[in-house]
């Protein structure tokens, strides 16, 4: 996409100021696009190292890997398991790292916890970045269990799905 700049020969300081702020919203645009495709690289890169077959050969066909075709069509997450509501129902205070993996599959991001509470926490979520449209839940362990859930909104979810 050709990216035109407006003149930067001002007449006025109010024109200049005007075209500032015109070359700071598409600054901003872009730089919140690159940050979604980095995104979306990511978890095409990741999915796709660990998606095989049950015969453990790489699930490869004409398109490439079919996750990764899935994810860059933007509709993979709708199918990972912690975005269906029923999935987090089992998810409790107590429940181990073992329990909320079978249940909701392996975190797309995890983070081991400075705070002497906690040990680490699981971030399931469908992009870092993407706070306004994205589904996003977070549950916390201390010594390998469950010590606090955060679910995802999914009546937000379902709405935006509409």
């Amino acid at each position: 996409a050709l990216i035109s700049v407006p003149a930067l020969h001002a007449t006025s300081e109010e024109e200049m100021a005007a075209k500032m702020a015109l070359l700071e919203k598409r600054l901003a645009e872009l730089e919140s696009r690159l940050a979604e495709n980095e995104q979306e690289t990511k978890e095409v890169k990741v999915l796709a190292a660990n998606t095989t077959t049950s015969a453990g050969a790489a699930n490869t066909g004409i398109l490439g890997n079919a996750t990764t075709f899935d994810i860059l069509a933007g509709s993979a997450w709708r199918n990972l398991r912690w975005t269906q509501e029923e999935q987090w129902e089992s998810i409790r205070k107590g429940s181990t790292i073992e329990e909320v993996e079978a249940a909701l599959g392996h975190p797309p991001r995890t983070v081991e916890s400075l705070k002497p509470r906690v040990d680490l926490v699981y971030f399931y979520e469908t992009g870092i970045r993407d706070r306004a449209h994205g589904m996003h839940g977070k549950i916390s362990f201390k010594k390998g269990k469950v010590i606090a859930v955060t679910k995802p909104d999914f009546r937000r979810a379902a709405a935006a799905q509409q």
